[in-house]
């Protein structure tokens, strides 16, 4: 074990970035087994925002278990980005269930809520299911913070980022939104017919 990380900074050492090449991210073994990635504020006056999201796409694209981004704008960026997917999803989640508890009752009331199940589900599926960023939620709470090498940060307040399996979570809001779907559309049918 301990080889491979003198073997994996010596290779860091020996590869020296140009001006169009990232800085590696370090990676680190986190409690119970779990890798971490730290990226690091960079201060060279090349376009830290840059390397940072190239480092932090690469970071996510790996499949890193933990990821902790130190560069406060770009954390906070990546914060917003989880926030509108969540936000997407629990809304397409919320509004079909209330759609198809809704159509029992007043039919009506129910086609507003399943337009907007269908859209924000069709939403997130085009700009958010296929990004790996959606596999990520941000530990607002700090509950992760002993699985990171709190001896590696350089910052204060550092964004963290924990993998999440959200199979279970997709298929349940595809199912919902697609069972309104066709409520909406049986819906629009029976108006149009009558």
């Amino acid at each position: 074990m301990a080889s491979s990380n003198e073997s994996d900074a010596e290779r860091r050492k020996a590869a020296t970035p140009s001006d169009n090449e990232v800085v590696p991210v370090d990676t680190y073994l986190c409690e119970e087994d779990h890798d971490c990635v730290i990226i690091h504020e960079v201060f060279d006056g090349q376009a830290p925002l840059e390397k940072g999201e190239r480092e932090l796409d690469k970071a996510m694209l790996a499949r890193h278990s933990t990821i902790v981004i130190e560069p406060h704008q770009l954390g906070e960026e990546c914060m917003r980005y989880i926030r509108v997917g969540n936000a997407l999803h629990k809304t397409s989640v919320l509004s079909g269930v209330i759609a198809l508890g809704m159509s029992g009752f007043r039919w009506s009331w129910s086609i507003p809520f399943s337009s907007v199940s269908v859209g924000c589900a069709a939403v997130y599926h085009f700009s958010w299911q296929h990004d790996p960023a959606c596999k990520y939620q941000v530990d607002t709470a700090g509950n992760y913070l002993h699985r990171i090498p709190l001896d590696q940060l350089t910052a204060t307040a550092p964004i963290i980022l924990l993998r999440r399996d959200d199979r279970v979570r997709k298929k349940l809001h595809n199912t919902i939104a697609c069972a309104c779907g066709v409520l909406l559309a049986y819906q629009l049918f029976s108006y149009a017919t009558s």
